[in-house]
């Protein structure tokens, strides 16, 4: 007798769609009706060592029968894991039919929940298991889990990976944020100015860190003109940095009691990958009796990396900007200016590939 034979995969289980049909030497197909069938497993074209076997009645119309491998013996994902190549033998009605038939990569589709990956040498690296509640989990070169994807769970528990399993340094041009808070009334001086509070951030790659400042200014003491000054500053100390402050006050007030002004400022700057410290700061614009204060203090600082796109900067020397455009000074006096402002496109700065 003789056969041909395509082979299909049913999903979701480990059976295999076998069609073969029998004929006798001529061509001519068998009769109608049942016929024992036996299938085998090797790992090669001609060995004794059978890997999996069943039997089982077929039923042929024309000589075309299908019959469902494992479906009488279960087969065993390790048997498609474990072995490169695989060979099915058919015997009818206790006749071997020779040669037997090499398994295409498609029925290797039906374990994928036993994958291995190997190096050059052969190695394995990575291989995946399907535990009994039909969880996929990725393991590691030594059996160490990874990567869990749990069967029928949705949102959080749907994933689970190890602690510390992602950091910066992974996540690279994903943004990160930082923000820090202080709620210490401190008083402003006239002099240099004084940190409101900090925030520190790690970013993993160049681009755009944008700081947002917040805080009341808390001025009294005085019917005369009283307001201070908030900036957003890397270095400790010195004077109001145009445009970056922002001023709150009055030029004169109808007693000395306390009176609040929301102060909001925000600042942009373009940074290489690595750990940078910002400050909230701020100075008082008056003498006493004149008294300012800030209170309830925040900076939040967040990342974008520079594939973000354009992100705009105020400078008075527009050198390495080809995109430059002078812009006019607000009406607020400024002493510490000199010479003209320009806003320029920080994509300039970037490494063109």
């Amino acid at each position: 007798m003789t056969m041909c034979n395509p082979v299909d995969v049913i999903a979701g289980e480990t059976l295999i769609s076998y069609q073969g049909r029998l004929t006798w030497p001529g061509g001519t197909p068998v009769v109608d009706g049942e016929h024992f069938v036996g299938f085998s497993l090797y790992a090669d074209s001609t060995g004794s060592n059978v890997l999996w076997q069943e039997s089982d009645t077929v039923l042929t119309t024309e000589g075309l029968f299908v019959h469902l491998l494992g479906s009488q013996t279960s087969l065993s994902s390790s048997i498609f894991i474990e072995h490169e190549q695989l060979y099915l033998e058919i015997s009818i009605e206790g006749e071997t039919i020779e040669p037997r038939t090499r398994l295409t990569s498609v029925p290797r589709s039906a374990v994928a929940e036993g994958l291995c990956v190997s190096d050059d040498t052969g190695l394995v690296v990575l291989k995946t298991v399907v535990d009994s509640g039909g969880s996929l989990q990725l393991l590691d070169f030594e059996g160490n889990p990874g990567i869990t994807l749990q069967g029928g769970r949705v949102g959080d528990s749907a994933v689970i990976i190890p602690e510390s399993a992602i950091n910066s340094y992974e996540i690279l041009d994903e943004p990160g944020i930082a923000g820090y808070q202080s709620s210490n009334l401190i008083d402003l001086s006239t002099g240099e100015m004084s940190d409101l509070v900090e925030v520190e951030i790690t970013i993993p790659d160049d681009g755009y860190i944008v700081l947002i400042g917040k805080c009341y200014l808390l001025l009294s003491g005085t019917t005369g003109a009283n307001s201070a000054r908030i900036q957003i500053d890397e270095t400790e100390g010195g004077v109001s940095q145009y445009p970056y402050y922002t001023q709150a006050g009055l030029g004169g007030y109808v007693n000395t009691n306390v009176n609040y002004f929301p102060a909001y400022v925000t600042r942009t700057y373009y940074k290489q990958a690595g750990e940078w410290t910002f400050r909230l700061e701020g100075r008082a614009m008056n003498s006493p009796p004149a008294l300012a204060q800030s209170w309830d203090h925040i900076l939040t600082a967040i990342y974008f990396s520079s594939s973000y796109g354009w992100v705009s900067y105020t400078t008075t020397d527009p050198t390495g900007f080809p995109s430059a455009l002078p812009i006019r000074p607000g009406s607020v006096k400024v002493p510490e200016r000199t010479g003209s402002c320009y806003e320029v496109d920080l994509r300039d700065l970037e490494e063109k590939k």
